[in-house]
């Protein structure tokens, strides 16, 4: 732990013993007259999405005592004269100084207003001064090793923390015991998942991104692993993955030190596939998309993909649109096997088909089993509706086979060298929830699409005859206040896919949930909603024409029709998922507010 100690000295010097920037930033040398020293500028951003970071490197002989500055500091550090000097530009928010290196004891930080402080080192030498409401200034930074030690340094000034693992990576030794234990995987294809932790608190401190060059989003605690799970063996294929009311993160740390990370497993659960796992211990980070706050968490793990639905696959339940033999004579022009409805509820992944499944089915039981008398050397199984397919089949030998879009959004499988046996066939679609009908097929050869039907759509039809569920307001040029309006979303397994584009997610076709009358010459019209679930909006325009929009700004959607024609713009909102929430929506011709009234 970082300690700190504060007291007073005669003065600051201005001259800097250190090399250029090594870090992109907002920073520039500047001269000082004639001492010929120079102070590295920093501000605040310009743009609240680019984090501020100055980098330098510090170097030099550790000569004068650090008590010198503060009194019961450790360590010696280079003359007064050789400070790091930082010109702060503007006030900050919040500005943190790390200093980095190996025999690191403290850092002294000299402030405007002739205060100064004193931040020991951790043992691996990391030294941080973060302060908030950061007043414009000069700030100066001695860093302090053994007497006489050549100090060769990283120094920073943020306006966030860095992570220690930024600078030295991800070092297991020195974190504590995991928050919520050790556990030996046990779970199985039988038992369908293993419960590692219930109601456990997210603590989103730390951004996780330094754990991979590739994709690490969120903000996690790396003072210690949320969970360490030990595979006692190697197997082929197993998953650890959380689930929330909060938008997690996850990093999985493997064995062999590689870091995979997810962010949306499924809906906005994480969850981690490991494929050919080998035996060890696999320490588990569970983090919050944004920064702050708390959240509980429960954790599980699974052989094969995430199990994060509570369904066991059964292959021997009663399969839900029936059996059949596989008829050569009719598989000649396709051989129509049965006519059901889609049941979308369970990841595609909760099936150990060793490879990626995408969409959602009903793992609890096939939806068909079509039987061979005698081998083939090729047949196709294939599936086609007006609702986006997906399917998945296990052949008798155990084996999987995946597919989404074989012709258009309908998916189709072919195998080759086909056995005889049992053939468990399971039906999804491409979007959780969805609803719809679909017919399925059995070929010899390829998938024969020309002599194929749809089995019917879960798309509804839009109403905007129908009373608003909200309301109607007008809007105009001379409106003094933008509408926004609380309400909650109702839950609706009714597609937007496909009625428009972009649309997407569930929404309520049969009333639209507000209509705004616009009144003419409006340079633009701006509909957008923030809500506590991913939200999707769908709005018909007084011409008939479809406005859709999934995610504006993040997860929230916002519609934007230049110049837009009077009269009556029907809105229909809805969540990505179907689940409904409280949302907040709002009218303008100008920026948004990306905040969410919670007042009734």
């Amino acid at each position: 732990m970082t300690k700190f100690i504060s007291g007073r000295f005669k003065g600051v010097a201005a001259v800097a013993a250190l090399s250029l920037p090594v870090l992109p930033i907002t920073a520039a040398a500047q001269s000082e007259g004639a001492a010929g020293g120079f102070a590295i500028e920093v501000g605040p951003s310009i743009d609240p999405y680019l984090p501020v970071r100055v980098g330098a490197r510090v170097f030099g002989e550790a000569s004068e005592p650090a008590s010198g500055f503060v009194r019961g500091c450790q360590g010696y550090v280079l003359p007064e004269s050789a400070g790091a000097v930082f010109e702060v530009t503007e006030e900050m928010a919040t500005l943190a100084f790390t200093g980095a290196a190996e025999g690191l004891a403290s850092m002294v930080l000299g402030t405007p207003d002739g205060l100064f402080q004193c931040a020991l080192a951790d043992e691996r030498g990391l030294a941080v001064v973060n302060m908030a409401g950061v007043a414009p200034g000069r700030y100066s930074v001695w860093l302090g090793a053994a007497e006489g030690a050549q100090i060769d340094a990283r120094l920073f000034a943020s306006d966030n923390v860095i992570s220690a693992i930024e600078i030295f990576g991800l070092d297991m030794a020195h974190m504590g015991e995991p928050r919520v234990g050790r556990h030996v995987f046990s779970a199985s294809l039988e038992s369908g998942r293993q419960e590692l932790a219930s109601g456990a608190i997210v603590s989103a401190v730390s951004e996780m991104r330094p754990l991979s060059p590739d994709y690490c989003p969120g903000y996690t605690n790396f003072d210690a692993a949320d969970a360490v799970l030990t595979l006692d063996a190697e197997i082929d294929r197993f998953s650890v993955f959380a689930t929330s009311q909060r938008d997690l993160t996850m990093a999985v740390v493997q064995p062999d030190g590689a870091v995979i990370c997810n962010d949306d497993a499924f809906e906005l659960h994480p969850g981690v596939v490991i494929d050919r796992a080998q035996a060890g211990d696999y320490y588990v980070f569970v983090g919050a998309y944004s920064q702050g706050g708390t959240a509980s968490f429960d954790l599980f793990a699974s052989e094969g993909g995430p199990a994060f639905s509570n369904a066991i696959l059964d292959l021997d339940a009663a399969p839900r649109a029936g059996s059949a033999l596989f008829d050569m004579d009719a598989a000649g022009q396709g051989q129509l096997l049965a006519a059901g409805q889609v049941s979308a509820v369970d990841p595609m992944a909760s099936l150990a088909t060793g490879n990626y499944c995408p969409g959602y089915t009903d793992i609890s039981a096939p939806d068909f089993v079509m039987t061979m008398d005698q081998a083939q050397p090729m047949i196709s199984l294939y599936a086609r509706s007006e609702t986006d397919l997906v399917l998945a089949v296990r052949a008798p030998d155990g084996t999987w086979l995946c597919n989404d879009d074989n012709y258009q959004l309908n998916p189709g499988v072919t195998l080759q060298e086909a056995q005889a046996g049992d053939y468990h066939v399971f039906v999804g679609s491409y979007h959780t929830g969805a609803m719809g009908g679909y017919n399925l097929y059995a070929s010899m050869g390829a998938p024969n699409w020309q002599e194929t039907q749809g089995g019917g759509s879960g798309l509804g039809v839009l109403d905007i005859t129908a009373e608003p569920a909200i309301g109607r307001i007008g809007f105009g040029p001379d409106t003094q206040i933008d509408p926004r309006i609380i309400f909650d979303i109702e839950a609706s397994q009714t597609e937007a896919f496909g009625m428009g584009p972009g649309c997407a997610g569930f929404i309520t076709p049969e009333r639209p949930d507000l209509v705004i009358n616009a009144e003419a010459g409006l340079p633009q019209l701006m509909v957008y909603m923030a809500s506590e679930a991913d939200g999707t909006l769908v709005i018909s325009g007084p011409d008939g024409q479809i406005y859709c929009n999934d995610d504006f700004e993040q997860l929230n959607p916002g519609v934007m029709i230049p110049n837009a024609p009077a009269g009556d713009y029907s809105v229909f909102a809805g969540t990505y998922s179907g689940t409904g929430g409280l949302a907040t929506l709002g009218v303008t011709i100008a920026a948004p507010q990306w905040v969410m009234d919670r007042e009734h």
